[in-house]
């Protein structure tokens, strides 16, 4: 009797700390941080997660940057909120690697040897430049907070995955890029709505 009450304790302790919004949301960061994105799919339900993914890839400098993002990639469960009996909030702190401070320094470093004096080196282009910055020990770091949505379905639980919540995940890339003209502003001024549905949904938060 005392075996099968504690091989149900067991049980019960593994289902517990298996499962879970917060559990949910772990993995599915865990494995896009992995760039598992096959894997990562798993916990959402955009069909197309995957494919967006795997979409940057364009060329070698596009694929630098991303992986950069993806292993810089630190985060922190803050806290769920059940909002019903199908939909949890989990809200999560993201740190990684503040892409408006890369790219504005990319910007300067570039007009710095635009009119360099020194005419024994060569300009660097834009790439070289970026490939710099993301390889400095010293790149600028920013936390964001953003909010995923949990639901129950007849698979498991999924993560309704917005384009606010990939944008927070890789250092805002997607704000800098829709902000390039406004680069070293606050981030009231640049401040960009996002889509309201589809993979492009969301807001962008502010840094803490």
């Amino acid at each position: 009797m005392k075996k099968i009450l504690l091989g149900m304790l067991m049980f019960l302790f593994v289902v517990s700390c298996g499962s879970g919004p917060d559990k949910t949301v772990s993995k599915f960061i865990d494995n896009v941080k992995a760039e598992k994105f096959n894997e990562a799919a798993k916990y959402t339900s955009d069909e197309n997660f995957k494919a967006i993914m795997e979409a940057g890839y364009n060329n070698e400098i596009q694929k630098f940057l991303f992986k950069t993002l993806l292993k810089n990639i630190e985060y922190k469960i803050v806290k769920t909120e059940k909002q019903d009996d199908e939909t949890s909030i989990v809200t999560v702190e993201i740190k990684n690697v503040d892409m408006q401070k890369v790219f504005l320094q990319v910007f300067q470093n570039m007009v710095k040897g635009a009119f360099s004096k020194d005419d024994s080196k060569r300009p660097l282009s834009v790439e070289e430049v970026l490939k710099e910055e993301l390889e400095s020990k010293n790149k600028p770091k920013s936390k964001y907070t953003t909010q995923f949505v949990v639901k129950k379905t007849a698979d498991g639980e999924k993560i309704v995955v917005t384009a606010e919540n990939i944008d927070v995940l890789l250092g805002k890339l997607n704000t800098t890029l829709l902000n390039l003209g406004n680069l070293g502003k606050t981030e009231d001024e640049t401040a960009v709505e996002l889509p309201e549905t589809g993979p492009s949904t969301g807001v962008s938060q502010k840094p803490e």
